[in-house]
């Protein structure tokens, strides 16, 4: 899962600035970057950077999928009353897991606007009840053999979430870089006057007129405070009116047209083909493909076994 750009800027714009300063106090000079091997091919559909390739699964993911593989294991053991909760895993995830920024597209315009993503778990009671319970030496033994089991046939899923957890700050702070490239700045003006120009909204606090005044120099400022606080967007639970997803997928379509996405997209690209070198020999240890089979298997399971919401 990955978080996108206006939750990005309200939640972790001080982190990122900690991160640059972090990075820039490893005592690497300038001139000596690490350059990343083999980066994958750009897919700016799905917003593919050259770091993700470093990023497993999350901790909330990976534990619930290992509980839902060590669940079958108890039952044929004949600890049949041992039964994971459903949970929102999306949510939990959304709600406790740092993930890498993303820019806002028309895809999640036309999903929820400039709503951040969904963080209320329904399930979290259950699963804290359940992942705290303190289970009887029968029990607890088979759960130990079942968790070896699972993780003998998916070594996977034995994950170090260190170098998941640099890949992702690294990933922010290059695209936190990126959205101020003189590229990326240089579509600005067409990205206003072709939102200007919709005239989304004939009168209200938004109406065209108003809106010229109010738009922030580049999208990187959208949504203004003024439309997060109108439209409610950094409470998740809080309804996704129409007019906040009329204005959100104009918006979405003019960084598009501008080519304000492809400029963000290639200069973001650019600042994660090289790294610092502390931090380039410590991903160059990391076994791509294996992290990559974590995530498959991770998915696959959650997909398959996650239990109905009861």
């Amino acid at each position: 899962m990955t978080s996108r750009e206006p939750l990005a800027r309200r939640v972790t714009a001080v982190a990122v600035g900690v991160i640059v300063a972090g990075v820039i106090a490893v005592g690497i000079p300038a001139n000596a970057p690490y350059d990343l091997p083999e980066p994958p091919e750009q897919n700016r559909g799905d917003w593919v950077m050259p770091l993700d390739r470093y990023m497993g699964p999350s901790t909330t993911r990976l534990t619930y999928a290992e509980e839902l593989l060590i669940e079958p294991c108890l039952q044929e053991a004949g600890f049949t009353d041992v039964e994971v909760p459903w949970r929102d895993v999306d949510a939990a995830t959304n709600a406790l897991e740092s993930q890498a920024v993303r820019a806002f597209d028309l895809s999640d315009a036309r999903a929820r606007g400039y709503h951040v993503a969904p963080t209320d778990d329904p399930g979290a009671t259950a699963w804290r009840t359940y992942s705290t319970t303190v289970f009887a030496d029968p029990v607890f033994e088979a759960r130990m053999r079942c968790g070896d089991e699972v993780l003998s046939e998916h070594p996977e899923l034995a994950q170090d979430d260190l170098t998941s957890s640099i890949a992702i700050r690294l990933s922010d702070a290059a695209f936190s870089e990126a959205r101020r490239d003189d590229d990326v700045l240089d579509t600005a003006d067409e990205w206003r006057s072709c939102l200007i120009d919709s005239d989304v909204f004939e009168s209200g606090t938004f109406a065209t007129e108003a809106l010229e005044k109010t738009l922030p120099r580049s999208p990187a400022g959208m949504p203004t405070v003024e439309m997060a606080s109108e439209f409610g967007s950094g409470d998740p639970s809080s309804p996704i009116s129409s007019d906040e997803i009329r204005l959100a997928t104009a918006d979405a379509a003019c960084r598009e047209s501008s080519g304000y996405l492809e400029a963000l997209y290639q200069a973001e690209w650019r600042r994660q083909l090289t790294v610092p070198h502390d931090y380039g020999e410590l991903l160059a240890q990391v076994d791509v493909e294996q992290v990559a089979q974590a995530n498959r298997t991770v998915e696959r399971v959650l997909e398959t076994r996650t239990p109905a919401r009861r």
